[in-house]
């Protein structure tokens, strides 16, 4: 690796200097780090190559990308690349990946031996993103948010727990025992009703819509690879 670099740094130009870039992203790639691939080809200068090579760069930055687990800049290259289509399954994977359904049907379709029936029948399926301000609203009755999210184990759990804080609350102060009923009690609601059944719900709304798509492209690609 030090001695691509040193190439890099010693290149008499730029078509030198692309060619050890592009060397040593790949050792880094054959290497199982495609973070580090992806960097060294961040140091190509664009605006330096020729048409075919500024293609060729954001087909690698891309494809490292994917690796790294980057699915949306890695979609962004490849379209900036303008050779999305010339794979037009993982082009399909990719936009179903970032929520764009209509073109990723469209790409789907066009994917050699696609079952036209199977892929119109799993995009009418298509998972939309959960609200977060709807989940925020629901969860002031514990338990709807989850439900909304698709988890009512969660969301029974959060009622059971609300209910029960508050039926603390108001046995200890009915008891006169005020101090522990509204201390323990208001400690216990802001744990389990606001914290968990709001805060929570709330913040698990990019987590249920990450996982919904990650469940469709999943099955999409069994589709297109089977």
């Amino acid at each position: 690796m030090l001695a691509l670099e040193r190439a890099v740094w010693q290149a008499d130009g730029p078509e030198e200097a692309y060619a050890a870039l592009q060397a040593k992203a790949a050792c880094y790639a054959e290497a199982g780090m495609p973070d580090e691939a992806f960097t060294t080809l961040e140091r190509i200068k664009l605006y330096l190559l020729d048409e075919p090579q500024r293609q060729e760069v954001l087909r690698s930055k891309a494809r490292y990308a994917l690796a790294a687990g980057q699915s949306a800049t890695a979609l962004s290259l490849l379209e900036e690349s303008g050779s999305a289509w010339d794979d037009p399954t993982q082009y399909a994977l990719l936009l179903a990946g970032a929520g764009r359904y209509d073109e990723a049907r469209a790409a789907a379709l066009r994917c050699p031996g696609a079952d036209a029936t199977a892929i119109e029948k799993l995009f009418r399926k298509a998972p939309k993103d959960k609200n977060e301000t709807t989940a925020l609203w629901l969860s002031l009755v514990p338990g709807l948010g989850q439900f909304y999210l698709g988890n009512p184990g969660q969301g029974l759990l959060n009622l059971g727990l609300t209910a029960a804080s508050g039926a603390f609350l108001v046995w200890q102060c009915m008891d006169g025992c005020w101090i522990t009923g509204l201390l323990g009690g208001g400690l216990l609601l802001k744990e389990f009703y606001f914290d968990r059944n709001i805060g929570r719900t709330v913040e698990s709304v990019d987590d249920v819509n990450r996982q919904r798509r990650e469940q469709f492209v999943s099955r999409l690609q069994h589709l297109l690879e089977p």
